[in-house]
């Protein structure tokens, strides 16, 4: 398959070989999945974070069995699981109104116009990735907004704090939550700005909500006036949700699309929002991504490899010295069937058992024995540290630094 050869419009984020060709598997279950050839990954990508249980978890593939048989409501219309998944949702999360949507993407757009006509204000001013959508592009010139009246702080606190000097003008402060490269002051930080601008904070929790804990990620340390969830809440399926107050959410009541009341979505929403709810799926992936941790990074010393990782075990990511070291790393890594997210956060599900995690180490220990002749090299710097976390992030990484560092940083990774 090429790109040329594809009738596919897009060209959508996947795992991809040498040739930027995208790898086909044919099959999946728990922590591995196979490709065209029958060479058996395991798989740190798990569809970019969304897979928390594995692959073909059995409850769920029961929940969703019965609803494609039509024994568990109909597309036509309400059915009691969307009841049991709107609960679910706002017991774990909150809100006085939750909002169901298709993707993340459009959940995110959906949370910030909605505030953005409820509150009158003109500016969206904005932090992280909210998925691919034209509106959340940063405009040529840092502070400045784009065409959409979004403007982008990427994660600087001095940036934002400037921004909110003019808190007539701003309808929300918009944020993804990254736990590997910022810290829970940080957070802190950005709640007071918010709350002495009185600007509406949404948090974009696409990726991270549900999956650190059985709720948001930032609950404590941001409180977000507005919330939006997707990767953790069904495994995979296509659903999303936004979650707040009625007031700010209000514009959202005249949203409806035809797929609104699909069975095998809401099957698959209320069979995995009552396990990630016990909190045990989210306990076992920490704990088996904590043991992988621990083995790479002493594997890594052990061969002497300038490759530090940031993160825990419920996310990750390699960051090495140089971007030479990253391509080789990478391949080795898809020689051992190691699936990595290359260049971004790897997270294991809550399938990685005993077994698996003892193949993964054994694999791993072999990438690091094909990099050899990487060994001593220079340590990471600040530079790789910067550069790794926006690949990721879309924004600065937490550090010391002054408005002319800053100035500088952005002009770089953002020529780049």
């Amino acid at each position: 398959m090429t790109e040329n050869s594809s009738l596919l419009a897009e060209f959508p984020t996947c795992p991809r070989d040498v040739q930027d060709r995208p790898r086909v598997f044919t099959s999946a279950s728990g922590a591995y999945v196979t490709d065209k050839s029958g060479f058996c990954w395991i798989d740190f990508d798990n569809a970019r974070g969304s897979i928390v249980l594995g692959h073909g978890d059995p409850r769920v593939v029961e929940a969703v069995g019965r609803a494609a048989t039509g024994a568990d409501g109909t597309a036509t219309g309400w059915s009691p699981r969307v009841d049991a998944v709107l609960e679910r949702l706002h017991a774990l999360c909150g809100g006085e109104v939750v909002g169901l949507f298709r993707s993340g993407t459009a959940a995110v757009r959906a949370a910030g116009l909605a505030v953005r006509e409820a509150t009158g204000r003109p500016l969206l001013v904005s932090a992280g990735y909210h998925g691919y959508d034209p509106m959340w592009y940063p405009s040529d010139a840092p502070l400045v907004p784009n065409a959409d009246g979004v403007v982008d702080f990427f994660f600087d606190l001095g940036l934002l704090a400037e921004l909110l000097a003019a808190p007539e003008r701003v309808a929300a402060v918009v944020v993804s939550p990254d736990h590997m490269h910022l810290s829970a002051a940080w957070y802190r930080e950005l709640r007071q700005l918010c709350s002495a601008a009185g600007v509406v904070l949404i948090a974009d929790e696409v990726k991270v909500g549900l999956r650190y804990s059985p709720g948001l990620s930032t609950a404590e340390l941001l409180n977000p006036d507005v919330w939006v969830v997707a990767k953790g809440m069904a495994n995979g399926h296509a659903v999303s949700a936004v979650g707040g107050p009625r007031a700010l959410l209000r514009p959202l009541k005249e949203v409806s699309f035809t797929s609104f009341f699909e069975p095998t979505i809401l099957a698959a929403a209320d069979a995995v929002l009552s396990r990630v709810a016990t909190g045990e799926p989210q306990r076992a992936l920490r704990e088996a991504g904590d043991r992988f941790l621990c083995h790479a990074r002493k594997a890594l010393q052990d061969a002497a490899l300038p490759v530090e990782i940031a993160g825990d075990g419920t996310f990750f990511q390699f960051v090495p010295a140089s971007e030479e070291l990253e391509y080789a790393f990478y391949a080795a890594a898809n020689t051992e069937g190691l699936l990595f997210y290359a260049g971004d956060n790897q997270g294991v599900s809550a399938a990685f058992d005993d077994a698996v995690l003892t193949d993964a180490e054994q694999r791993f220990t072999r990438v690091c024995d094909r990099l050899s002749a990487y060994a001593g090299g220079e340590p990471v710097d600040e530079a790789a540290r910067y550069r790794v976390a926006w690949n990721v992030m879309d924004g600065l990484r937490e550090a010391e630094r002054d408005r002319a560092a800053t100035d500088g940083m952005l002009a770089r990774l953002l020529d780049d």
